[in-house]
């Protein structure tokens, strides 16, 4: 019993431990359940004290703004610009070259709605407060998009007014290339001009204060303040448009007299002075050999030879041993071309003087036409000096120029791996890839996208040498247009033609990714602009000759593509393109000898047999056509053109049976194919199968809705069938397509005759 009393004590006991466990439990619980209670009333306080301070200080806000809506719209303005960086910057998705386009001048333009530039009675133009933190938040997007005037889309008044805010916030450079742009595009507002010389004078700039004054008298030549600052500043320096603006202030009896005696000069007109005796090189005559080269680099820069050539010949006459004075004139003498000897003894005297002349003297020899002595010249330099990676790169250009492209690529793959750390190899290198991928598109018709890759990455390590190499850009973009990339390459022909816009090669490659976009009148645009300096290259014609194939105009361009194979005969895409513009204008007889000449030639070429395959089916030589497409098709079994017309020419020679395989393998390959479809349509038709045959001509009349035989063929089959009502609909659909289709219409007519309302039967006579 003692035991059993024990057990139940010691049960007792851990049941009473166990509660007492609970109830202190629940007393915690209890405890922090209070605690959690204060916290959230202090909690729900503070939130209601913060709630009153935010409610009253969005009132005292919409107070304050109902007085001032420009500031209320200022918020707008923000946020716009919030979202264009967003967009620009702070998202993982890659925006196009037009977006970024886009979404820049969308912000510019929700600023320029607060500023509308018009300038109070003073002549001063006032600005909302607050606008110019905004703008200066734009500035820094155009900076780290690394946009100029010229990307935004903007007119040229928001142009001008755009730059004067950033002249307002001192960014006289960002506003100075907007006063620009805004001139070019609208020539006749000074507004540009006035505050761009404005610009000029504050920063003492005398050379371009006298191109801005010059401008802005082309446009109000009567301006007295703008003939009298000219005629100031160009005192002792330009007699001749000093005297004729002294008449024009007489003619408009104005009294002027320009005697620094007598003058009262401005401050700002001083500074410029005061540049001038420093920039000018006519201003002062210099007193060492050095500042007559100085000058000399000046008047060069001011395209004034035959001057520049006498400073230069005063530094000599200074000190005889200046390497650079002798470097210099070899390079005035060159641009005179009955000068080429006395510069190439300069270059010499300038070498020997511890100059480096080899590139300027394989230029002179270039320029002269002697490519032999040229290439000599580099040869001879690397021969000591392997490790020079301009000669390397000067002499693989020359080479591929005169045409040895296999030689120019053996110059670069003989380059020391030290060589390579400058940007002009790595652009050669690029250069004689997008070489080799043309080379293999004028063999097979299409681009080889490994040789496009190579060429990339080389494009891409000169610019990771030297972002500002014009010619890699240019290269890169290219590049990015034979691999289909347009937008890519925008973007790299716009860097392009910021680093060197007076490369001739730069508006040829616009007009060749603007005919790739079908941008036709713009690219007739920039291949004039083209045409001023490469004339006699044969890109002008070929990609002229592209545009009046394009709008039809045919005899054009045969004429073009003419002149293109005159002077370069194994122009394979223009004769391709002129063998079609023959075979469109019914001369099959030229279209086959340039077929013929093709497929000699570039057997590879696919599309060179499919084009005589079509002019000898034109021609009704079945037999000839149907052995160059068999030929066609050992080379590319799933080429489903070469199909589609083998199955015709089959249809033609009296062997319909046969030409059922062909097209059926043409619809597996390609399911979409509007002509396989018609032309088994037109098979079935003979073997009377007519469902077969409507089904074929609906399914290539829904793939290619300007399919107009297909579609006749509908309306035929139903009109045959005597289904009036079907019938009228598909000669309809035909009509949509040809309007002036003369069977449609008539058939028309006819199904709308027989659809009319039944004729009451004649009484009977009873």
């Amino acid at each position: 019993m003692e035991d059993s009393t024990l057990g139940v004590l010691a049960l007792y006991a851990l049941l009473g431990l166990a509660l007492l466990t609970l109830w202190l439990r629940h007393r915690a619980l209890l405890h922090q359940r209070e605690r959690m209670r204060e916290k959230m009333g202090t909690l729900q306080g503070d939130l209601s004290d913060t709630s009153q301070r935010l409610d009253l200080l969005s009132r005292g806000v919409d107070t304050v703004l109902s007085e001032s809506p420009d500031m209320q719209g200022l918020l707008d303005a923000h946020k716009s610009l919030e979202s264009a960086e967003t967009l620009l910057f702070e998202q993982d998705v890659n925006v196009s070259s037009s977006e970024s386009v886009a979404i820049a001048s969308h912000a510019a333009k929700t600023i320029l709605v607060h500023y509308p530039g018009l300038a109070d009675e003073d002549g001063h133009k006032e600005v909302v407060a607050g606008l110019f933190p905004l703008v200066e938040r734009l500035d820094a997007i155009l900076n780290e998009a690394e946009m100029q005037s010229e990307d935004l889309e903007l007119t040229g008044d928001e142009h001008r007014r755009l730059g004067e805010l950033f002249h307002g916030i001192d960014r006289t450079t960002r506003a100075s290339d907007f006063y620009r742009r805004a001139h070019s595009l609208s020539a006749e507002d000074a507004d540009a001009l006035r505050s761009l010389a404005t610009i000029h004078r504050e920063e003492g700039d005398m050379n371009a204060l006298d191109r801005s004054l010059e401008r802005l008298l082309a446009v109000d030549p009567d301006d007295v303040s703008v003939l009298k600052e000219q005629a100031l500043l160009l005192s002792g320096s330009d007699d001749e448009r000093v005297t004729r603006n002294q008449r024009r202030l007489e003619g408009l009896g104005v009294e002027f007299d320009t005697t620094l005696q007598t003058a009262e000069l401005s401050d700002i007109v001083e500074r410029a002075r005061e540049v001038n005796r420093e920039v000018d090189p006519r201003a002062t005559e210099p007193e060492t050999s050095a500042g007559w080269i100085e000058r000399a680099a000046k008047l060069l820069m001011l395209g004034e030879i035959p001057v520049a050539l006498e400073s230069v010949e005063k530094a000599i006459e200074t000190n005889p041993d200046n390497g650079e004075a002798w470097l210099l004139r070899a390079k005035l003498l060159s641009a005179d071309q009955g000068g080429t000897k006395d510069a190439l003894q300069s270059i010499r005297r300038a070498t020997a003087l511890g100059e480096y002349g080899v590139i300027l003297e394989s230029e002179v020899f270039e320029n002269d036409g002697r490519l032999d002595a040229a290439r000599a010249v580099l040869e001879e330099r690397l021969e000591t000096n392997p490790e020079d990676a301009e000669a390397r790169a000067r002499l693989s250009l020359i080479l591929l120029r005169a045409g040895a492209s296999e030689w120019s690529r053996k110059v670069l793959d003989e380059a020391p791996s030290e060589s390579w750390e400058i940007a002009p190899l790595h652009v050669m290198d690029g250069r004689l890839h997008l070489l080799a991928s043309e080379s293999h598109r004028d063999d097979t018709g299409h681009h080889d996208q490994l040789i496009l890759l190579d060429a990339l990455v080389s494009f891409d390590a000169a610019i990771d040498r030297d972002r500002e190499s014009g010619l890699a850009w240019l290269g890169r973009s290219r590049a990015l247009r034979y691999q289909g990339a347009p937008n890519e390459a925008e973007v790299a022909l716009t860097r392009a033609r910021r680093l060197i816009p007076e490369h001739p090669s730069i508006p040829l490659e616009e007009a060749q990714l603007c005919l790739d976009l079908g941008r036709l009148e713009q690219a007739d645009t920039l291949v004039a602009e083209a045409a001023t300096q490469l004339n006699d290259h044969s890109a002008i014609p070929f990609i002229r000759g592209m545009i009046a194939a394009r709008q039809n105009r045919l005899l054009e361009a045969i004429s073009l593509f003419g002149k293109v194979l005159a002077s370069e005969p194994d122009h394979v895409r223009a004769r391709l393109n002129r063998c079609s513009a023959s075979l469109l204008k019914g001369d099959l007889a030229s279209a086959l000898d340039d077929a013929n000449h093709l497929v000699t030639n570039r057997p590879e070429l696919d599309m060179a047999r499919l084009r005589r395959s079509e002019v000898l089916m034109s021609n009704g030589d079945w037999d000839e056509a149907e052995a160059e497409l068999r030929r066609l098709l050992e080379n590319r079994p799933e080429h489903t053109m070469a199909l589609v017309h083998l199955g015709t020419c089959l249809i033609a020679r009296g062997r319909p049976e046969q030409a059922e395989k062909p097209l059926n393998k043409t619809l597996q390959i390609d399911p979409t194919h509007s002509d396989a479809w018609y032309q088994r349509g037109l098979l079935y038709t003979d073997f009377g199968r007519l469902e077969d045959a409507m089904h074929d001509f609906e399914n290539a009349a829904e793939h290619d809705e300007h399919h107009i035989d297909a579609r006749v063929r509908i309306a035929t089959l139903l009109h045959e069938a005597e289904d009036t009502k079907e019938a009228a609909a598909a000669w309809r659909r035909v009509l949509d397509v040809d309007p002036e289709h003369r069977l449609a219409r008539r058939r028309l007519e006819e199904s709308r005759g027989t659809s009319g309302p039944p004729k009451p039967s004649q009484p009977t006579e009873g």
